[in-house]
This record gives C-alpha cells, sequence and structure tokens, in this order.
C-alpha cells in the first residue's frame, strides 16, 4: 500500500467514526440499533469517489465507533455488514468503467447496498440478541433512512470530491 493510501485509509476511518458518533440521531432501543447517522453516507462517498477498497476499509469507523460507544455487540454485525455494503457500493459505482462518474450508477450502488445493510442488520439484530423475527422490523424505516441520507448527502458531495481530484496533480 502507498504511503498516501496509507494516510487516507487513515483518514477517512477517522471520518467515518466521527460521523458516526456525532452526526446522528440516537436510538432510543438499548441496544443501539438502527440508529440514523451520517455514516454510512460518508462510507458510501468515499466508496463510489475512491472505490470499493477504500469505502471498506473507511467502514472499520464504524466498527470503532461500536468498540468505544458500548455498542460492543454490534461490532460483528457491523464488521460483516459494512466492509460488503462498502463494497457493493462501490464495485456497481465503479463498473463498466464508469469509476464514479454515472450518476444512475451511484444511485443504483447506493439502493443495492442500501438492500444489504437492511438484510444484514436484520438478521445481525436477531442473530446477536436472540430477538424474534418479527423485532428487528421497528428498525428497518432508521436503516432505510441511512440509505436516503447516502444519497442526498453523497451525491452532492461525490460530484465535489470529483471536481477536486480532477483539478488535482497526483
Amino acid at each position: 500500500m502507498k504511503t498516501r493510501d496509507l494516510v487516507l485509509s487513515a483518514l477517512f476511518v477517522a471520518i467515518v467514526y466521527l460521523a458516526t458518533a456525532y452526526l446522528r440521531i440516537p436510538s432510543p432501543d438499548i441496544t443501539g440499533a438502527g440508529q440514523v447517522h451520517t455514516g454510512t453516507a460518508v462510507v458510501f462517498v468515499i466508496s463510489v469517489a475512491f472505490g470499493p477498497k477504500m469505502g471498506a476499509i473507511s467502514s472499520l469507523g464504524m466498527i470503532l465507533f461500536n468498540l468505544t460507544w458500548g455498542l460492543v455487540l454490534w461490532a460483528p454485525v457491523n464488521l460483516i455488514s459494512r466492509p460488503i455494503m462498502a463494497i457493493i457500493f462501490g464495485s456497481i459505482a465503479h463498473g463498466a468503467n464508469a469509476r464514479g462518474e454515472k450518476i444512475h450508477r451511484n444511485i443504483l450502488a447506493a439502493l443495492v447496498g442500501g438492500l444489504w445493510l437492511v438484510a444484514a442488520m436484520y438478521v445481525g439484530q436477531v442473530v446477536v440478541f436472540g430477538v424474534p423475527w418479527a423485532v428487528p422490523l421497528a428498525f428497518v424505516p432508521n436503516n432505510v433512512m441511512q440509505i436516503v441520507l447516502a444519497l442526498m448527502l453523497g451525491l452532492p458531495m461525490i460530484r465535489i470530491i470529483r471536481r477536486y481530484k480532477l483539478n488535482q496533480k497526483a
């Protein structure tokens, strides 16, 4: 890994952590399930603007959030679901030589990655907390809202980042 990539990875993990920890609407549930936060939007932006690998690495910021905010039981769920979500985001956005530049592919990336996230968090809550299958349905809207935020906040940010990257002498 190049020094630049290592530095960007660390920076992105930190930004995702901060977005997850401080730009969120806490859940009234004691498990912390289904919080609405902007960490998913940041991972979406990074996955589309910098590729699936960088997005997957950046998602580790959410696991750090779980470990430092008393939501340790969610760390394994996020360790599986979030990097895969980022890979889905980035792979679709960069597929067919799109390089994250095609808005319709970016929207499709968010929707498919979002479906994965909703399903993974649903199953994760059943497995980790041992609740009946109907209980996690209450948290589906919060997880859907994270994807809506990813689209609303992410699409304009991707455009800005792309413009900056094109003007930059790498």
